[in-house]
């Protein structure tokens, strides 16, 4: 049984890194949902309780398996208005104990918020970013990353867009464990 190949997934703005403004991601842009949608669907998704009641609406994401973390959730926690389409629901007490839920999935997505993202930075191996190159108001920023890149991370693909672009970074060598 192999670890699961442990994934941060976000839309940052350029240089401020932001990824929220009162609890909503501030810009829309289509390419990146079906993105996000095209990578995670079927594997296990990793949130943080922000991110669960303010982005999502506690309305868990269709054909994941997804994991709360938060320490002040109830088991039955999700809302009754959300379409019960083959998901699966979960709280944990800590990014650990999320990573150990997920068990021998082959990927893990971690996607957000800020708190999560940053803890589970020393686990991740891969860097699925959205660059959003220009400047948007916000409250919640992605952790720095930048510093990690050329010694913990390097670039393995870039494609660029009209406004943005999409990057993902790899993990020169085994994360922490």
């Amino acid at each position: 049984m192999h670890p699961p190949e442990i994934i941060e997934i976000a839309a940052l703005t350029e240089g401020d890194r932001v990824i929220g403004n009162n609890g909503k991601v501030p810009w829309r842009i289509p390419a990146d949902m079906e993105r996000f949608k095209q990578l995670t669907k079927g594997h296990t998704v990793i949130m943080g309780r922000h991110t669960w009641e303010q982005d999502l609406e506690r309305c868990p994401l269709p054909g994941r398996h997804n994991i709360v973390v938060s320490t002040s959730l109830a088991d039955d926690l999700a809302a009754t208005q959300c379409p019960s389409n083959g998901y699966q629901l979960s709280i944990a007490q800590s990014v650990t104990e999320a990573l150990e839920q997920a068990g021998d999935r082959e990927k893990v997505f971690i996607v957000g918020g800020s708190v999560l993202y940053e803890a589970a930075l020393p686990f991740t191996d891969t860097l699925e970013l959205t660059i959003v190159e220009s400047s948007h108001a916000g409250d919640t920023v992605f952790p720095p990353y930048e510093h990690l890149i050329g010694t913990e991370f390097e670039r393995v693909a870039c494609e660029k867009y009209d406004g943005y672009r999409f990057e993902t970074y790899r993990r020169t060598h085994p994360p922490k464990s």
